[in-house]
């Protein structure tokens, strides 16, 4: 395996991986502990993180050689168990003044999708790719740049 093929390889693994920790830390309720380790990919620091495990992380090592499935992130809103005078409702936004009537949600759901955020690769047929390593990172740091503030814009914000 060449020098450019192991490093655009670490790349992508780190691609996978950041954005997991990247959505994990801008969806989890509670802060990180200040003793995690601090991935520092993409000119982005974010903790690093155990709910990737190691098992599914190694998926994702060398996907030059075998593409992986793709990295599916879903984030989910717990419904905690509701008291017997409780019951779950959804509110529509109001339209221009009039206050809509509220929508009760029955059966109860446990969980609710918020979210769900794909990454996949897909090998490209034809002549092998010109594009070095370094360009591919530097576009990560764009990118990585991008979906930070979008996290941070979608109504799933903490």
């Amino acid at each position: 395996m060449s020098n450019d093929t192991q490093k655009a390889d670490q790349i992508a693994l780190h691609l996978f991986t950041k954005l997991f920790q990247v959505v994990y830390h801008a969806r989890i309720t509670r802060e990180p502990r200040p003793s995690q380790k601090v991935d520092k990919w993409f000119n982005l620091e974010t903790p690093e993180t155990d709910a990737l495990s190691k098992d599914d992380r190694d998926k994702f090592k060398s996907i030059s050689s075998s593409p992986p499935q793709p990295l599916e992130i879903q984030v989910l809103l717990t419904v905690p168990e509701l008291g017997n005078n409780q019951v779950l409702v959804y509110h529509p936004d109001a339209v221009s003044g009039t206050q809509p009537p509220q929508i009760r949600i029955y059966p109860t759901p446990k969980r609710i999708l918020l979210e769900s955020w794909t990454l996949s690769y897909t090998p490209r047929d034809g002549p092998p790719d010109t594009t070095v390593p370094s360009t591919t990172y530097k576009h990560g740091i764009l990118l990585f740049r991008t979906v930070f503030s979008l996290l941070r814009l979608l109504p799933a914000w903490r």
